[in-house]
């Protein structure tokens, strides 16, 4: 299999030299490592380049979703792995994602585990409010979506889809895309990556988890997720639902003193939440 992979990127140069490198040192090597620069103000070419990487520079702001396209439409391989330009995927990523993909040519793409990369209180909330699903060492298996962090699709499984060209559900959309035309996705627990992000104060945690409230209503409006009720009926967000799943999550994987200790902070995320699904819902 020709690999390549493809890492959306806007202003990522304290951490796109990092995931450049963990995708060129794979113990199965790609084809090609390609960055997409969304018109970056900082030195996020310049990084990429001197880390390995090929540049494609966007002439307008495509997002993240865009930036996928793009990098599809350059790429040469047979096989599209993503990366986020704030992960660094472990050695065996690409090996363990195509031997699935070897197994089975039922499944269309291959995900794994997200870790946290970053200590602070502030990673912690970023990471078991958005990643909380996919802390799991156990559960391989298909599902549903599958974060595009890190996963590795079969490229002719994904030709003449595209993502939409926003930051916020385009994985999720293109997931369910591929999954309307029969293709599997796959989750494997032994794939790890690690999430280093830089969402990492008060205002960029608060603006973080607004989005996702409206991400969560254009999806569930959109698709058949998993809480589409809420559409319906909003009043059952003040039930906190995926606050209490989270905490479940924690708690069953033995973050029982993260899922006590983080708690007021989780509160707060969860209006958030809620303010970003009424944003959405007002403007339909």
């Amino acid at each position: 299999m020709r690999i390549s992979v493809i890492i959306p990127c806007r202003n990522g140069a304290q951490t796109v030299a990092d995931a450049v490198k963990s995708a060129l040192g794979q113990t199965v090597k790609p084809a090609e490592v390609l960055v997409v620069d969304d018109l970056s103000t900082d030195d996020t070419a310049i990084v990429a380049e001197r880390a390995g990487a090929r540049v494609i520079r966007n002439t307008a702001r495509r997002n993240a979703g865009g930036s996928r396209n793009a990098g599809m439409d350059a790429a040469s391989g047979d096989v599209l792995a993503f990366l986020d330009a704030d992960a660094v995927a472990s050695p065996r990523w690409l090996e363990l994602a195509t031997e699935v993909l070897n197994r089975d040519a039922r499944v269309a793409g291959v995900g794994g585990r997200i870790l946290n990369g970053r200590s602070s209180v502030y990673g912690k909330l970023d990471y078991y409010m958005n990643h909380s699903e996919w802390i799991a060492a156990d559960g391989e298996g298909e599902k549903g979506n599958v974060p595009t962090m890190a996963i590795v699709y079969r490229r002719n499984a994904v030709e003449g889809l595209r993502f939409p060209e926003s930051n916020s559900g385009e994985d999720t959309a293109f997931a369910i895309a591929v999954t309307s035309r029969g293709g599997k996705l796959w989750f494997d627990p032994r794939i790890t990556v690690t999430h280093l992000h830089e969402r990492l104060d008060w205002g960029a945690y608060w603006e973080k988890q607004v989005a996702c409230g409206r991400t969560i209503y254009w999806t569930r409006k959109a698709f058949d997720r998993p809480g589409r009720f809420l559409v319906r009926f909003p009043i059952l967000l003040f039930a906190f639902p995926h606050l209490w799943l989270m905490l479940l999550r924690m708690i069953r994987h033995g973050r029982f003193l993260d899922a006590i200790g983080l708690f007021p902070w989780f509160f707060m995320g969860e209006l958030a939440r809620i303010r970003g699904f009424h944003d959405a819902r007002g403007a339909r």
